[in-house]
This record gives structure tokens, sequence and C-alpha cells, in this order.
């Protein structure tokens, strides 16, 4: 198997006629017939290791830019609530630039688009507030 027809197996419209279902035979083979029912959505089936490593790679890009925005907090002289309105700036302008690169297609490579705005939200929050009161201190107490 190629590494590509493991990351997604999709089903699309052009590979069996609208309105058709496809059911399996005993022996392993997909029969299409046409029948009442119409999907609406087309459906898509995952791979368990591939949302994992899209998942774990998007929790390492917030970290990464977590800890450069916690940088650039602390060298500026950021503080108060003006320190934290800049962490979610930062953490909106990646999942926006993350939702352009993958094309308003997020269900190619995450099961749900919340993947994409919300989950480590909070864990790159602490790595913030972590590189942000170093640099602070470095820079502008010392």
């Amino acid at each position: 198997m190629s590494a590509n027809s493991e990351m997604q197996i999709r089903r699309t419209p052009a590979s069996r006629p609208v309105g058709s279902t496809t059911h399996l035979s005993p022996s392993g083979t997909s029969i299409s017939s046409t029948g009442s029912n119409k999907r609406k959505a087309e459906s898509i089936l995952y791979s368990d290791t591939a949302v994992r490593f899209n998942e774990n790679s998007l929790e390492q890009c917030r970290t990464s830019v977590s800890a450069l925005s916690g940088c650039v907090a602390g060298i500026i002289g950021l503080t108060s609530y003006k320190g934290f309105v800049f962490y979610g700036f930062s953490m909106l302008l990646l999942s926006l630039m993350i939702f352009a690169f993958i094309r308003h297609e997020h269900r190619r490579f995450f099961t749900n688009l919340n993947h994409v705005f919300v989950n480590g939200f909070f864990n790159g929050l602490l790595t913030y507030v972590l590189f942000w009161t170093f640099l602070y201190g470095m820079v502008h107490v010392y």
C-alpha cells in the first residue's frame, strides 16, 4: 500500500453514480445498486494513524508559534491584557493560515473543523506565558 492510500480513503461522487448505494458481496467485491436511499453527503473513511499524525503536526505548530510569539511579546515589552490579546491574535493568524493552506477542505485532514481553530489553545498558552515572562525579564528588568 502506498503512503497516500493509508492517509485517507475517500469516496467521491465520480466513483459511483448519484443515488446508488454500494454493498459488499460475500467475496469482498463491491456491488453497486440504485435504491431509494440517496445520500446527500459523501462518506469519508479516516485512517486513525493519519488523523493522529495531522493533529500532532498541528500541536507542534501551535507550540512553536506560542514560543515565538511569547519571545516577541517579551522583547517588545507587552504587559497585562495586551500580551494575552497578542497571543489570541497570533493563534488566530496561525489557524487562518492553516485553514487557507488546506484550501477549505478540512475534512481531508481532520475529522472536525474545531481541530484547526480550538485544539491546543490552552497548551500553547502555557508555553506562551513561559517565554513571554522569561524574555520580558531578560530584556526589560535586567
